[in-house]
């Protein structure tokens, strides 16, 4: 279904800005609450096998406990079904996405008994940008850093020799939103068909989970 670059994430453990770990459970109203859906909606998707998560489903009752694996999942499929993709096509890519990318970091959570702060899951995607574009029945999918760019080269010859420089070259400043505009210009894929900023996903979504764990009312599913 899908297609992938396996691209180096450069990421930092110290991504303390939240107390909650990567072992912490939560209840189903969290999951729903965080990535911003329905119940109806989320129950559909994990009931009819649509969105695997990755824990695994209870037999013989009892109220299943979400990671926030699971949540980071579903806040993925949450916006590319925005995007217009279909949830099961949604659910796979989301999976690569987490899995693919991030196994070296769950095998360190589970050594370290799960004391790894959830938020390295999301800052581990910043400074890049996540672009899908589709080809027939084929995704691919380009994970790029955004301060890898040839821009610098040519504001470092803009400053040392003006006579080669092309209009602009001197001002480029990655820090600021027209830099970021323009660094993304020079990565995207042709065409683009989405572009996700996944760190922001994942950190709207865990801000929520805590959110709804410390406000939230009583479990509404299993």
């Amino acid at each position: 279904m899908t297609s992938k670059e396996h691209i180096c994430i450069s990421f930092s453990t110290e991504a303390g800005y939240m107390n909650a770990t990567l072992s912490k459970k939560l209840r189903f109203s969290d999951v729903v609450y965080a990535i911003g859906s329905t119940p109806k909606a989320v129950r559909l998707w994990l009931q009819r096998g649509l969105v695997e998560i990755h824990t695994p489903k209870l037999i013989g009752g009892g109220w299943t406990e979400y990671s926030f694996l699971d949540i980071a999942i579903l806040a993925l499929v949450r916006s590319l079904v925005n995007f217009g993709v279909d949830v099961p096509t949604a659910g796979g890519i989301a999976n690569t996405i987490m899995s693919d990318h991030f196994f070296p970091m769950h095998k360190i959570a589970e050594l370290d008994d799960g004391d790894m702060p959830v938020g390295s899951l999301a800052m581990m995607w910043g400074g890049h940008r996540l672009y899908l574009h589709r080809d027939g029945d084929q995704w691919h999918m380009k994970l790029v850093a955004l301060w890898e760019s040839d821009l610098d080269r040519k504001k470092m010859i803009a400053k040392d020799f003006p006579d080669r420089a092309s209009p602009g070259d001197a001002e480029f400043d990655p820090a600021l939103p027209s830099g970021v505009a323009t660094l993304r210009r020079e990565h995207e894929p042709a065409p683009v068909y989405i572009s996700i900023d996944v760190a922001s996903v994942l950190r709207t979504a865990f801000e929520r989970a805590n959110e709804s764990v410390t406000y939230g009312g009583e479990d509404d599913a299993k």
